[in-house]
């Protein structure tokens, strides 16, 4: 029982927090519409939260995420808006610029030797201050429909942002438990020493989660221009920064204990907007929401470091029971008949 509710509780008190919400709010929470627009606008969260996952995956961390989210919103925008910018060409160019930021991360941290926390925090800031350049401080109010129309429009009822969320979600999560490359960043992660004795090379690899989670924060970006319809010229996403690490490890809690991984991130990241749509329907003060937003991430990353505790110790048990069995049956072999 105490190993299904580790593995669903976070699903459990989702379906119960949309209960009781629909429950207290009938005919506002438990409609399509808020069930839709709630979905809505977790995407980027959930999408930026990829882009945490995969370096999170080589025990590296990417602070510049929201940063580079906002850069890739301005770049599309003024692209587009400013200088007549075809909007494919200017979706490229976003998405791959975010990708060479991530790749710049990969380098500073495996070449100059510069650990990602500082180095990732370093670079959102530099790239506040490019996003400041690039708009020259000018927020802009409205980019062309063919922006807007690659993100709004609905299919089978679903706004094409969720399709984007959930395509990202997938080929994450495909290639993590499928492809070679997804094994040999957790094999990274989770010991790069052992893994260079197989042949991986762990730099490589590092290098390789902060370009991917670039790029995915360049997709997260294009996703909010067409949401929105606009930037700023601070950045759209800075704030977002929290809500995302707060779902990535809250989401780590869930199905697999202790890992992060990419249904956990769905799942939290609706469950903490669910708590907080509900909490602003029932009148709750708006500071509410960063508050949980805050305490979901310590309460999370502290149940992460439990359950990964709880799997060592288990580990260790096994190890010993194993070699128990071992001195026994060497034991029943060398007594004399």
């Amino acid at each position: 029982m105490a190993h299904h509710v580790s593995k669903y509780g976070l699903l459990m008190l989702l379906v119960l927090v949309f209960i009781a919400f629909s429950v207290a709010k009938p005919g506002q929470f438990d409609t399509w519409d808020n069930v839709k627009y709630t979905f809505d606008q977790q995407t980027p969260v959930i999408i930026g939260g990829l882009a945490i996952l995969i370096p999170l995956l080589t025990d590296s961390i990417d602070l510049s995420v929201g940063a580079n989210i906002s850069l890739g919103n301005i770049l599309l925008a003024v692209l587009t808006t400013n200088h007549g910018v075809a909007t494919p060409v200017a979706v490229a160019t976003a998405i791959a610029t975010c990708t060479g930021v991530g790749l710049i991360n990969g380098l500073i941290v495996e070449k100059m030797q510069v650990t990602s926390f500082v180095a990732t925090l370093a670079m959102a800031t530099v790239l506040s201050g490019i996003g400041l350049a690039v708009s020259h401080s000018a927020d802009i109010l409205t980019v062309p429909a063919t922006v807007r129309s690659m993100v709004r429009p609905e299919f089978i009822g679903l706004p094409l942002s969720i399709y984007y969320g959930i395509v990202c979600g997938l080929i994450v999560a495909l290639v993590l438990r499928y492809l070679p490359v997804g094994r040999k960043l957790r094999a990274v992660g989770a010991n790069p020493r052992a893994a260079a004795l197989t042949g991986i090379r762990p730099g490589l690899y590092r290098i390789v989660s902060f370009a991917l989670g670039g790029t995915l924060a360049g997709i997260a970006g294009v996703v909010i221009t067409g949401q929105f319809g606009s930037a700023t010229a601070a950045g759209t996403a800075n704030g977002m920064l929290l809500p995302i690490f707060a779902a990535v490890f809250l989401g780590s809690t869930a199905f697999t204990p202790g890992r992060i991984n990419v249904l956990g991130l769905f799942v939290a990241a609706l469950f903490l907007a669910f708590v907080s749509s509900g909490l602003v329907l029932l009148g709750a003060p708006l500071w509410l929401s960063p508050v949980i937003n805050g305490t979901a991430l310590i309460l999370a990353v502290a149940q992460s470091s439990w359950a990964l505790r709880i799997r060592a110790r288990h580990f260790r048990i096994q190890q010993l029971k194993e070699l128990e069995r071992e001195e026994t049956a060497a034991s029943a072999q060398a007594a004399p008949k």
